[in-house]
């Protein structure tokens, strides 16, 4: 029997041993959708119009007792299928998960989210108007297959526990590989917020290592960020290390209205004998700059400009214009 199998089988008992807890099973319903307008500037072999990012739908049990359970599907978009694929909405579970919950620890088991980049995106809070430094550049999944383990040791130091099986929530194959991670969270009251991460795996006899470091500040006013993040032998051929920078900031102008801007910048290792870096045709820079008006905490548009910039400088630069739209319930 294969490892995530044994892990499974092992915790069942222990989920089991709480149904007691269950009663008065309650329900709410989960949305969230992520749409934009984009005209592209200067890219031909990108559309201009109107897309739909993100489709959430699901449901969220929370019982009277320590146990609830999430189940969401994500409508997905055509461009996350292969090349070569006929083009085609499908869905797929971006959250399957059963946790457990007490006064200092929350443990969850299923497709349920990562902690890779789950504590900065929040910092950040515009996920809806582009996705994360880490999923951009291939360093990790937003969600996955496994258990997640969360303690909090005070009201300013959290540390969380994760092993996944490393495929990501589009691909729930099982295979002789685990990622297994670890972080902590530092939030002293003042507006500082603190975290580090680290986590490994093996794959194809490749050992896969990966560090982040974040630290940011925010106020009614103000909020700044920024982190770096490593990765070892990144498409699992040793040698080929990548890491980057992502930073973010955004100041209040008006009531609702902030101005906001994110840079990021993602780079690679020079392999011996070479003189260009190993992953130089995606390496380069990531522009957004724009500004915010929020509805609702659940309600939020954005104008933005967004740029890529390669660093190969054969590679056109991509620059376009976005109204992005968050609708959440």
């Amino acid at each position: 029997m294969n490892k995530p199998s044994l892990i499974i089988l092992g915790l069942l008992p222990a989920f089991l041993s709480l149904k007691g807890q269950i009663h008065d099973l309650k329900s709410k319903p989960v949305a969230e959708i992520f749409t934009d307008f984009h005209l592209n500037l200067n890219d031909s072999t990108k559309t201009t119009g109107f897309g739909l990012n993100r489709a959430y739908l699901g449901y969220n049990y929370v019982p009277q007792g320590s146990i609830s359970g999430t189940i969401i599907l994500n409508i997905g978009t055509p461009d996350d299928l292969a090349n070569g694929s006929t083009a085609h909405r499908y869905a797929y579970f971006r959250e399957a998960s059963v946790s457990y919950s007490a006064e200092k620890i929350r443990i969850s088991l299923g497709m349920t989210s990562t902690r890779i980049f789950e504590f900065q995106q929040k910092f950040w809070g515009k996920r809806y108007i582009a996705n994360t430094f880490q999923s951009i550049n291939g360093y990790g999944f937003v969600a996955d297959l496994g258990i997640t383990a969360e303690y909090k040791f005070s009201e300013a130091i959290k540390a969380d526990l994760t092993l996944m099986n490393g495929e990501g929530y589009h691909n729930v194959q099982i295979d002789n590989s685990l990622r297994a991670g670890t972080g902590i969270n530092i939030t002293p009251g003042t507006g500082m917020a603190i975290r580090f991460y680290a986590d490994i795996e093996r794959i194809k006899e490749v050992w896969r290592p990966m560090f982040i470091g974040f630290m940011g500040y925010k106020n009614n006013t103000v909020a700044i960020g920024a982190e770096a993040t490593y990765k070892s032998n990144l498409d699992t051929i040793a040698g080929h290390h990548a890491w980057g920078i992502s930073a973010t900031a955004a100041l209040t102008v008006a009531k609702n209205t902030e101005v906001f801007t994110r840079y990021d910048y993602a780079t690679s290792r020079v392999p011996f004998n070479e003189v260009m870096p190993w992953n130089y045709m995606k390496d380069g820079m990531f522009l957004i700059t724009g500004l915010q008006y929020s509805f609702t905490q659940n309600i939020k548009m954005a104008l933005n400009y967004q740029g890529n910039y390669p660093y190969y400088s054969r590679g056109d630069a991509s620059k376009a214009i976005f109204v992005n739209a968050l609708f959440r319930f």
